[in-house]
């Protein structure tokens, strides 16, 4: 599917900029809260695939990329063949890779704008937007934002009276399951006490607790939560589902739970308004991982310590050399979900589950249209704005030269 989209979406016949779909939904949400806050037509390419392992991802894309008759073929199926846009946008290794395919192809036209993590030299990107989850170095082309892009979740297609949870008694405490992550070991015994509180809140105020499970949460995790529950109504996710009632519980729910592994579903709970808890999960025991955390931590502030003093050349010298791991792959800068649980904390976004009282039911909060003020996102905007109206000297004397050849 090769869609041109307006923020409606409309479609219309051509487009400047491209938006890189794969298959994880929660980057393919921050992807098009950007392209919807740039205001301007865009494209959507997908690289939706289904793979079972990294391995096989790599292959994939390794296949879709080749110069071979089958490859091309699968190409002009996707759309990806010129005109080349002026901007993609992209979020994730897949995507990463097939934007700086494109940029190739189109001899440096195109402008890669990328969310979240550095998987190549960081200067490599025209545009890389940090989240605070990942270690990025302060550089020209970064820009740091408190929270992920986030985009507005629409209104649900039915009423609540006709969805598919009408016989379940209001109040609603939702409870939304994850899956398992390399950071967090996914704890049975957290998931047991919020069901207990939950249960109590539900009790307390004549309502349900209802429990929505994803694409990757593994059965043993929802049995633990429906052993303490009483009459609960539990929504097993499912590929093939007509309805699922993901969009109304956001919305219509007294408070949501969601585990710690999903920073797209807590998202997805700040933007509905619904009061919504972490549960927070307890760190696994990977110690390459946490290693590498530990020393890309250490490295930043004892680099700013040397900034900081005035030892500038130390300073840049040890940012050269951890910029040099990075780039070939010996320390890569990893990631961190506690520094995203931090950062929305502190913005009053969500809440930590100790602090849910099942006595009392939380406030909602009064959502604007957007959280462009709190997000940070203006400058985002205005430096992809700045991207697609310069024009690169080397193709400027000829605009249907090699950057709209087609390979």
């Amino acid at each position: 599917m090769n869609d041109t989209v307006h923020l409606n979406p409309v479609v219309v016949s051509s487009s400047n900029i491209w938006v890189l779909l794969t298959q994880a939904p929660g980057d393919n949400e921050q992807c098009l809260a950007l392209a919807e806050a740039l205001g301007r037509p865009f494209a959507l390419k997908h690289l939706d695939w289904r793979v079972t392992d990294r391995d096989e991802d790599r292959a994939m894309t390794r296949a879709l990329l080749a110069d071979t008759p089958d490859a091309q073929r699968w190409r002009r199926s996707i759309g990806l063949q010129a005109p080349w846009p002026r901007l993609v946008i992209c979020c994730g290794r897949r995507s990463d890779k097939i934007a700086f395919w494109i940029k190739s192809q189109s001899s440096g036209y195109t402008k890669v704008v990328c969310i979240g993590r550095a998987r190549r030299p960081v200067e490599s990107y025209d545009l890389l937007i940090a989240l605070p989850h990942f270690f990025v170095p302060p550089r020209s082309n970064v820009i740091n934002l408190p929270m992920p892009p986030v985009r507005r979740r629409g209104q649900t297609k039915h009423a609540v009276s006709n969805s598919p949870i009408v016989s379940v008694p209001r109040p609603w405490f939702t409870m939304l399951l994850g899956g398992e992550i390399k950071q967090f070991a996914a704890s049975k015994r957290a998931l047991t006490q919020v069901a207990r509180q939950a249960q109590m809140a539900a009790d307390a105020h004549g309502g349900t607790v209802v429990v929505s499970t994803s694409r990757r949460t593994p059965p043993a995790l929802l049995a633990a939560v429906e052993g303490e529950l009483e009459h609960p109504y539990i929504y097993r996710w499912s590929s093939t589902a007509a309805d699922n009632p993901y969009d109304m519980l956001l919305q219509h729910s007294a408070a949501l739970f969601v585990t710690a592994d999903s920073a797209s579903m807590i998202l997805d709970g700040v933007m509905s308004g619904t009061p919504t808890y972490v549960i927070e999960y307890p760190a696994r025991t990977d110690l390459r991982g946490r290693w590498r955390r530990g020393v890309s931590r250490f490295a930043r502030r004892l680099i700013d310590l040397c900034y900081g003093r005035g030892l500038v050349c130390a300073g840049d010298g040890l940012d050269w050399a951890q910029e040099w791991l990075h780039a070939h792959h010996v320390l890569r800068y990893p990631r961190d979900l506690t520094l995203f649980y931090t950062s929305i904390y502190n913005l009053g976004l969500a809440r930590r589950m100790a602090s849910f009282d099942p006595a009392r039911l939380p406030e909602r909060r009064d959502i604007a249209n957007d959280l462009t003020d709190v997000s940070g996102l203006q400058d985002v905007v205005a430096r992809c704005r700045a991207l697609l109206t310069s024009w690169p000297a080397a193709i400027g004397a000829d605009k249907s030269a090699s950057a709209f050849r087609q390979p």
